[in-house]
Parts: structure tokens; sequence; C-alpha cells
């Protein structure tokens, strides 16, 4: 594999092609960002209604995980990444033709979660197709693009919010299409037991080693160790690997601390600089968010290059502490950007870290399954955070806040950097170097 990437790039084409793709969904992302304001000002929902409604679809994206991480195993990558964002265009496009009523949301949420099956599917190519040595880059490579995207996307759905509604609809359908576009065109079905022609020399051959393929650049599985996973399902694959199963835990938690930036954040922003101050407040903030992945992306991945995933995913949380939990303490514009500039470097190490982690642990049969799996505990972190965030902000005040969920982001870290530890003492046959 590694010939033919350097036959093409740095890396194979499918990578390029869903960096097209990631920048392209992200900059037509004009539904999601504002489904809180569709609901409220829109449709008419009270603001605890709204809450309600979002969570549910976080359950359903969940299910979209799954049910996209194995679909991408047994049908293919390719048909299932390209189907599925053709299924969320159609989705958006009813809701383009219907409007605002109240059988809106229920369509938008099936979307939703659609496209949430897309991303474990994504993830699958990247390791499929990526040099071990280059999955890093490769990760963040995506990333990267998924970010300039949404550096551009929501200015402009926030003029379309305001004049033309309905072409929320419209563009987010649009971009979704040339993204299948893209993906039918350029993507070649990379699930190595599926690309193989069934009875065609060496097929057989290729599926096995693909099976067994030992995690990238660890040095830590065995043959015999990958080949005996497969056969038992995703369930027994988690059991049988308790350090990634604690790894799916602790990716809860982080996205629990993380989430806080979309429902805590603007809340707090709006009592400390006044309702009319507090929306620019937060758009500075996010731009300074966008801005630092766009720009920073880079530096982080080569300066982490050689750090083992869970060590960076580590820093990663320190860096989450050293954010969110200094927000309780920040008085001024200038604090609170200091303040996402800090968390964004640790959003940048999670990121272009974790997904490496996962693959390495995981073997090509079950690779979407998996990441599929971890992502569902990410989704629960998401969907718990203005749940409870909510009813403590209440009766505890916004700025108070903060502090436990920096200290959640230091057990965060410490429950990573342990794990490395223990990872470490299971021995060569099972550790990430």
């Amino acid at each position: 594999m590694g010939s033919v990437a350097s036959l093409r790039g740095f890396f194979p084409r499918e990578i390029y092609a869903l960096f097209v793709v990631r920048l392209v969904v992200s900059a037509g992302s004009f539904v999601n960002p504002f489904l809180a304001m569709m609901l409220t000002m829109k449709l008419g929902y009270s603001q605890a209604a709204a809450g309600a409604f979002m969570s549910a679809v976080s359950v359903v994206s969940a299910a979209g995980l799954l049910a996209g991480g194995k679909l991408g195993d047994s049908l293919g990558r390719r048909p299932v990444l390209g189907g599925l964002q053709v299924l969320t265009a159609a989705a958006f496009a009813v809701c383009a033709v219907l409007g605002f009523v109240p059988a809106a949301p229920f369509v938008i949420a099936f979307g939703l979660g659609a496209l949430s099956g897309t991303w474990p599917v994504m993830n699958a190519v990247v390791a499929d197709c990526a040099p071990p040595e280059r999955r890093k880059e490769a990760f963040a490579l995506l990333y990267w693009g998924n970010n300039i995207g949404f550096s551009i996307g929501p200015l402009a759905a926030g003029f379309l919010f305001s004049m033309a509604p309905r072409l929320l609809f419209v563009g987010n359908a649009l971009a979704l299409s040339v993204a299948a576009a893209v993906v039918f065109r350029f993507v070649r079905e990379t699930n190595p037991l599926l690309s193989a022609p069934s009875g065609a020399p060496g097929a057989e051959e290729t599926a096995r080693e693909a099976a067994e393929e030992p995690g990238p650049g660890t040095g830590r599985t065995s043959a015999s160790d990958r080949a005996a996973k497969p056969a038992g399902g995703t369930l027994r694959i988690l059991a049988a690997d308790p350090v990634l199963l604690v790894f799916a835990s602790l990716a809860a938690l982080t996205a629990f601390v993380y989430n806080q930036h979309t429902f805590a954040l603007p809340l707090y922003l709006k009592d400390m600089f006044g309702p009319e101050a507090g929306p620019p407040a937060f758009g500075a903030a996010m731009a300074v968010n966008g801005l630092t992945v766009v720009v920073c992306t880079a530096l982080v991945t080569a300066v982490s290059r050689r750090w083992p995933a869970l060590l960076a995913a580590a820093a990663g949380s320190v860096f989450y502490l050293l954010g969110f939990g200094a927000y309780a303490a920040a008085a001024g514009l200038v604090p609170i950007l200091a303040c996402t500039f800090a968390w964004t470097i640790g959003e940048i190490l999670g990121a272009t870290n974790n997904n490496v982690f996962i693959a390495e642990r995981s073997p090509a049969s079950h690779r979407g399954r998996i990441n599929s799996a971890v992502s569902f505990c990410y989704i629960l972190g998401n969907a718990l955070a203005p749940l409870v965030s909510g009813p403590a902000m209440e009766a505890l005040g916004s700025r108070a806040i903060w502090r436990p969920i920096g200290l959640l982001a230091g057990v965060g870290a410490l429950g990573l950097a342990a794990l490395y530890a223990w990872d470490r003492s299971l021995g060569p046959a099972r550790a990430t170097p």
C-alpha cells in the first residue's frame, strides 16, 4: 500500500477525496448548527422542549453511528458512505418543500441520524487505505478540511436564516449531493474483505490477511490474536480488549467536557456580557476556535507525530482542563478568547489521535463497527452535557460550572495516561509503544 501512496502523492487518492468531502459537507452544514434556533424561533418550541428534542436527536444520531458502522463493514464503505449522504440530502430536500411545519423536525432528525452513519465509515476508509505510518496525518488532514468548511458555513447560514430560511435545507442538500458524487467518483471500495473479487486468485488470502492485520506501528498484536477476534463480533472484540473498552468510556467523559462549548459557553457569555453583547462574544470565541484549528492543526500534528496516541489524547485533556477550567476566572473578552485557544489545542490533539488509536486496536473486518461503538460513547457524552449542565447552571450560576468541568477534564487526562501505562504493562503483544 505504501508504494501505491508514493505513486499518487503523500496519501492515496481516497484520502484527498475524503478531504474534499469533509470540506464540502461542513461548508454546507446549515441545518444542524441552527437547529435550536429553528425549533424555538420558527416552530415555537420552548427552550426546554428544544433541549429535549436535541437530546433525542443525539440518540437518533447514536443509532445512525452504529448502523453506519455495521453497514460499512458488511455492504462496503463506498456504497454506504455515498448512499447515506444521498439519503440525508433527500430528507433535507423534503424539508425545503414542506417548510417549517410540525413534521419537519422529525424529518431533520432522520436526516441527521443518517448523516451520523457516515462518520465511522469515513474513519474506516482512512484506516483501510492510509499507510500505517501516515494515519495520524491522514486523520489530521480530514479534520483540517472539516474545520475549513465550518469556518465558512455558519457565516453563510446566518444570513440565510434571517433572509430565506428554507434555503438552509436547499444548500445543505446540495452540499451533500456534491459530496456523494465525489465519493462515488473518487473513492474505491476499501474494505479488504469486500474489495477482492470473490473467487479471484488470492482473494481468500487477502481477506484472511486483512482480518489478521496488526495495529499499525504498534507491534503489539500477533496475527493469531487478530485472526481470533473477527469471528466473535463487535461486543466480543470490545470485551476481549479492556483497554479499548476503557478508552470508549473516557471518550464519553471527554465529549461531556468538550460539548460545553455548544451549550454552557453561550449562556455563560450571555450572562457575562449581557443579551446584546453576549452573542457577538460567543461568535468571536467560535471564530478563534475555527481559526486556531485551520492554522495550528499542521503544527500540532507535526509536534505530536511521534507521541503515542493515548498520551497525545491525554495531553489534549490537559488543554481542556486549562481552557474550560480557566473560564471560571476569565474577566473580559481577551481572557475568554485565550481560554478558547487553549481548549482548541486540546481539540486538535484529541481529533488527530483518538481515531488513530481506534484504528490500531481494530481488526480490518470490524473497523467501521468499532469506530461506531466508540463514537456512540462520544455522542452519549454530548447528549448528557446539556441535560446535566442546564440544571447545574440554574442552581449554581453559569460561572460556577467551569471549575467542575475543568476537574472532569483533569480526571480524563489522568485516566488516559493511566490507560497508556496499563496498556504498556500488558506486554509487547498488547501494548501500544
